[in-house]
Parts: C-alpha cells; structure tokens; sequence
C-alpha cells in the first residue's frame, strides 16, 4: 500500500500547452540555433523540388527499353533530403545550445571572479 501512497504523491500533471508556450518565448535562440531552424526549412521545401526534378520512372513501353511512359515524383529522395537535413539540422542546434550553456556558465563564473 505504500508504494501506491508514494506514486500518487511524487506523481506530476502534464504541462499545460500555454506554459509550454511562455517557455519556449522565454528561450533566447543564439546565431547557430537560428541557422539551424533557417536550414531545415529550406531543405524541406527542397525536397519537394528535388522529389519534383529528378521523377523516377513508373513503367516503360517495351520491356528492354530507355524510354519511360509515366513518371511519378521521387518520394525516397524526397525523404532522403528531409532526414538528412534534420540531422544536420538537430547537430547544429545542439552546438548552439552547448555554445549557449557555456555562455552562461562563463558569465556566472565571471560574477564570482571579482
């Protein structure tokens, strides 16, 4: 019975949307972080060009031949870039928000030199 006690006790609500709201507005975005965002909102619309470009081929008219008959947009490439794209996106936010961390503890360190 006590162990049911203590997870009612320690147990915690889900964050309300508005809270969340107030702390991501509160989150100043350093140079890195808002690079990042820019990159992956470009290369997501470029993955939807590139997917529209480079059309992959749906059947061809004879069965040893070149020449495609339909062509249907490249969703694998289109993924590809998007994936791609967010990892280098998460990689650079992450080194902005490292760069960020020690920022602050540099400032906090340099209150306590003087």
């Amino acid at each position: 019975m006590e162990f049911f006690e203590e997870i009612s006790n320690v147990k915690k609500d889900f964050p309300v949307m508005h809270s969340v709201k107030n702390e991501v507005q509160n989150y100043p975005l350093n140079f890195y972080q808002i690079f990042a965002i820019g990159i992956f909102v470009i290369c997501f619309f470029l993955g939807i060009i590139l997917g529209n470009l480079f059309a992959t081929c749906d059947a061809t008219s004879y069965f040893y031949s070149d020449v495609c008959v339909v062509t249907k947009f490249n969703f694998s490439l289109m993924i590809t870039i998007w994936f791609v794209s967010l990892f280098v996106s998460i990689v650079l936010f992450a080194i902005g928000h490292i760069i960020a961390l020690l920022t602050e503890i540099s400032k906090k360190l340099g209150k306590f030199k003087r």
